[in-house]
């Protein structure tokens, strides 16, 4: 064996990975070369424009992380240190916490660059609790999230990329980094599991990045003349300064979640952490039974009267904002109840014991499966210690394992909220109709205090304008920007005047509401793709923020979403509606769009039976359309997906490109992706419906799939539609995942087809812009297939992003146009050919579709 194998099997046996583990999950080849391999890797990858792939993750641990072993030495700092009177933010004892948004109608260069400071030494806080290497490059349990090593450069990636964007700088610091370090994960179900198992750079290398990145944005600050124009908000090139510091307080929260999900012997507080709540010195041991009244509040309701509310952040106000934070929406809020208390791990106790997380009759369907595939029987941060019919555990919070503190509130799910809700409705005896739920935006905002609405007050009544952590503590009672390193007691902190506690800060809410765009959304240029992906009814909003949202955050403007599965800092306070009118209204109500696919929200007026009903018509049209030979239908428009995958395969023979891997994007049912297959060794079909991607798997694995069509009025034609019997399945393989969210490690390919998809993306610029240049989807060489009818329609994409389709004074602007000029640096046309289609409604009616079929080749 050589000495680079060796010593890759000495620091994977100090993982607790066996040496014969370790040669089935890496090649002989790889363990032969070693190092050398990852170097001379990591290189090729580079210049090849995409991420190597390997075998496992223990490969990028070298072994070299002496200094990421105890305290961090001053050279780990690449901002300012965390001193006091040095950086700022950081108080006499050497804490650091946030310090207030920057009001941008007067903020200063110096006050600029402070808060940058602050921002940026936080995130180099957080990571010095990661103990050597393993840490950064141990892939979560659960497999939904990259590793750590990700987000230490993620920010600074963003940073790089959105100056480019926004013209405060020219080049790039490094491409290939700000590729890799662009995109991060937004999976599309609690079972879309990553490997992980890319050659990522050395943290060393990553930390020099980061370097270069701190001084780049220090002279951007300091020197650059756009700064004259901060105070014009979204139209100043410094916005995207601003972004920069925001999005980095996004992923400090959720770096902090992935670390409390690491094994503690992979962690240590790092010294200028803020402190735990005192209050964890109450915690009781775990063979202690907490007492309602002494371990934890007994909860109770408070009434809150019927009103109105304004949704909706003026874009006036001046300090950073995300796009789905600004419009405006007036709703009136029925009266209900919600609990004084956000739910506290006393009051979750008693579910957990009773056996909620066993009782199928409580969880909501989605819920049922997402416990069931992990197994779950209490909420993910807490410790049992013994059998788990004794209850016993201890509570981990970030960096530690402390007995448990019952009066802190429960971290846990949107799943396991809503279990308990109808858990604690069934107990009751209550019509689960009139029941318990989670509250809804709109009373939310009923919740708070006036003040937050009093506009005689200008920025200040924004709290988190003019509170830094102790501040936001100490004078608001919002346990926000870390003031402490933890959760707090439910009732620690002051209540708002109608007796609430903690609407902002500890925890953040989990709500009823699905995440929409507020009527006046716009899209911001400089990141078009933050919250239009996620218009899918698949995210539900978070308020409120935790213990450690900063910044924009910690704004009462914040509106913030997760997918149900989603662990972060976020617990929840029951509501309990009017009992003459318990009908919900949620924001996303009647929603006019811009929304993903077909319209996902509910509807004051439309039966949620009728729009499922309306749903499996749209699959059945699509099977019918993949994989049935219809004689009624016009021979030109007939074996569609067949002949949308010959455009892709006949030009990659005529340019004698190879045919290794495919991509289909917006596969829908599948079809095309197995047409592809009869020419490309692997094919990857992606959707973003998981009911279509649901049925093209059902067809890989079991050849057919039944369904039906219209034949006239309630008379239906059984059907069967059937997986080709000449191609091999095991070359197809299908993705649940979005289009404008492909991730970097999902790697390059050399033809890609994009079939009548891109008139229903909310930022088709956003898919564009992925396909070419060197680290683009297609290989250079590659074929690149489009084909649209170009049905632009507002409830899919917002009008200003429309590729075409309008008339301008400059006169009219075709979709082609619009896609040439996306396109044409980077691939050249090579041929532009009508693509009709017919979708059956039924026998005698079809919808005659021609799409405009564009082939192109990398250059």
């Amino acid at each position: 064996m050589s000495p680079n194998a060796a010593a890759i099997l000495r620091v994977t046996s100090r993982l607790g990975v066996s040496s014969s583990l370790l040669k089935r999950v890496i090649p002989s080849s790889h363990l032969i070369t070693g190092r050398r391999f990852r170097s001379s890797s990591a290189a090729e990858a580079s210049e090849n424009g995409h991420q190597a792939i390997v075998d496992s993750w223990v490969v990028n641990v070298t072994g070299n992380d002496k200094e990421l072993i105890g305290p961090r030495p001053d050279t780990w700092w690449t901002g300012k240190p965390p001193v006091h009177g040095v950086c700022p933010g950081v108080d006499a004892q050497g804490i650091i916490r946030s310090m207030p948004q920057p009001n941008l109608n007067t903020v200063t260069r110096q006050e600029l660059r402070d808060y940058f400071d602050n921002c940026w030494t936080l995130t180099e806080v957080l990571f010095a609790g990661l103990q050597a290497e393993e840490p950064f490059y141990r892939p979560p349990y659960h497999n939904l999230r990259h590793p750590k090593i990700f987000y230490y450069a993620h920010p600074a990636a963003l940073y790089a990329n959105k100056f480019r964007v926004a013209g405060l700088v020219k080049e790039p610091i490094n491409e290939y980094y700000e590729h890799i370090f662009e995109t991060g994960v937004d999976e599309m179900q609690w079972d879309d599991l990553s490997k992980n198992d890319m050659l990522w750079p050395t943290v060393e290398e990553v930390k020099e990045y980061r370097q270069k990145v701190y001084d780049m944005v220090v002279d951007v600050i300091e020197n650059h003349p756009a700064f004259e124009t901060i105070s014009q908000l979204e139209a100043s090139p410094f916005w995207a300064v601003v972004m920069g510091t925001e999005h980095e307080k996004i992923h400090l929260e959720t770096s902090s979640v992935l670390m409390r999900e690491l094994p503690l012997n992979l962690l240590r507080t790092p010294e200028n952490f803020p402190p735990l709540h005192p209050s964890v010195s109450k915690g009781i041991s775990p063979d202690q039974e907490p007492v309602p009244g002494n371990d934890f509040p007994i909860n109770q309701f408070v009434e809150i009267e019927a009103g109105n509310v304004t949704l909706g952040k003026p874009r006036e106000f001046p300090s950073y904002g995300w796009d789905n934070e600004y419009g405006e929406k007036h709703m009136s809020v029925k009266p209900f109840k919600a609990t004084k208390y956000l739910i506290s791990n006393g009051e979750f106790l008693e579910f957990v014991k009773s056996g909620g997380y066993l009782d199928e009759t409580v969880w909501e369907a989605d819920g049922w499966k997402w416990r069931c595939f992990r197994n779950v029987k209490w909420p993910t941060f807490w410790v049992p210690t013994g059998p788990s019919g004794l209850h016993q555990y201890r509570l981990r919070t970030i960096f530690d394992v402390v007995d448990m503190p019952w009066s802190w509130p429960v971290n846990v799910n949107y799943h396991e909220a809503k279990a308990f809700a109808n858990w604690k409705s069934d107990r009751e005896g209550r019509d689960r109709t009139k029941g318990y739920r989670l509250i809804t935006e709109a009373e939310h905002h009923r919740l708070r205090d006036s003040y937050m609405t009093d506009e005689t007050l200008g920025a200040s009544r924004d709290p988190g304008m003019v509170a830094d952590g102790t501040a936001m503590s100490q004078q608001y009672g919002f346990n926000s920007n870390l003031a402490f390193g933890s959760e707090s007691p439910v009732d620690a902190h002051k209540p708002a005047s109608n007796g609430a506690h903690d609407v902002f800060g500890n925890v953040w809410h989990w709500c009823e509401d699905h995440m929409s765009a507020l009527p006046k959304f716009k899209i911001h240029p400089y990141y078009s793709d933050f919250t239009l992906p996620c218009f899918d009814g698949q995210h539900n909003l978070i308020l409120g923020g935790s213990f450690i949202s900063c910044g924009d955050e910690a704004s009462s403007f914040a509106r913030f979403h997760f997918r149900p599965h989603f662990f972060q800092h976020a617990g929840f306070r029951l509501a309990l509606p009017d009992q003459n009118d318990p009908a919900l209204a949620t924001s996303c109500m009647d929603n006019q769009g811009p929304f993903v696919g077909s319209n996902p929200f509910r509807s004051s007026r439309r039966d949620e039976t009728n729009r499922k009903y309306q749903a499996d018509i749209a699959l059945r049209q699509l099977i019918h359309l993949h994989y049935a030979s219809d004689t009624n239908i016009p021979q030109e428009a007939r074996g569609y997906a067949d002949k949308a995958a010959a455009l892709l395969v006949d030009a990659a023979r005529e340019f004698n490109v190879p045919t290794e891997r495919a991509l289909d994007v917006g596969c829908a049912v599948g079809g095309t992706s197995f047409a592809l297959a009869r020419a490309f060794h692997s094919v990857l079909g992606i959707d973003v419906s998981a009911s279509l991607i649901e049925t093209a798997q059902q067809i890989r694995e079991e050849g057919s799939v039944p369904y039906f069509v219209a034949d006239e009025g309630d008379i239906k034609q059984q059907a069967l539609a059937r997986r080709p019997t000449d191609i091999d399945a095991e070359r197809v393989e299908f993705k649940h995942m979005d289009a404008m969210c492909i991730p970097p490690d999902t790697g390059s390919f050399n033809g890609v087809l994009v079939a009548n998809v891109l008139d229903r993306l909310s930022s088709p610029s956003t898919l564009l812009g992925r396909l070419g240049g060197p680290r683009g989807l297609v290989r250079s060489g590659g074929i690149l297939v489009i084909s649209s009818p170009y049905t632009w329609m507002e409830q899919y994409t917002p009008k200003d992003l429309w590729l075409g389709g309008q008339e301008t004074p400059n006169g009219d602007r075709r979709s082609f146009d619009g896609l040439n000029h996306a396109l044409n640096e980077h691939f050249e046309l090579i041929r532009r050919v009508q693509l009709p289609l017919a979708i059956r409604e039924h026998t005698r009616k079809f919808e005659y579709v021609v799409s405009d079929a564009t082939v192109w080749r990398h250059k």
